[in-house]
């Protein structure tokens, strides 16, 4: 995995590194890829430990929000790396990226993976918020028998 400039400045500044560690798995692909997305979950935020119930509400919660602004949305687990059994499940939502910084704080997230025609970004959701380039996406999802990775994404 690339590690970009600004990424690597970003760590230096106190982003967490876990977050260059990053890989997705999707049950299901979209037939046609968003444009643009964003990736959120409703977990615990980096530094914190929820129970599990809490974790579960929480990603319920945000299911619902999302669902409530009319966006279609993809279920997307993100893990780590160098710990794959920290997971993540969360949301692929096709979002502008200030929406989606804002329903991250809103939910408790330190950042976002923001997606712009399979160019990868990292973004904190606060006041920091900026486009952090981190590779391509689909190098980083998981291929299974049920999804193929390695299919173009197209806007929708």
């Amino acid at each position: 995995m690339r590690i970009t400039r600004e990424l690597k400045q970003s760590i230096k500044k106190g982003m967490h590194v876990d977050y260059t560690q990053v890989r997705f798995k999707l049950p299901h692909l979209p037939r046609r890829w968003p444009k643009c997305f964003a990736t959120i979950t409703g977990f615990a935020t980096t530094g914190e430990i929820w129970s599990a119930t809490r974790n579960k509400r929480a990603d319920t919660k945000l299911k619902t929000f999302l669902k409530k602004l009319g966006v279609k949305i993809y279920r997307i687990t993100g893990y780590s790396v160098k710990n794959p059994a920290h997971a993540e499940d969360g949301w692929l939502a096709p979002l502008a990226f200030d929406d989606a910084c804002d329903i991250g704080l809103l939910f408790k997230q330190d950042a976002i993976y923001y997606v712009i025609d399979d160019a990868l970004f990292v973004s904190y959701c606060d006041q920091r918020r900026k486009l952090i380039p981190m590779g391509t996406f689909i190098s980083r999802v998981d291929q299974t028998k049920k999804t193929k990775p390695s299919k173009r994404l197209t806007s929708s």
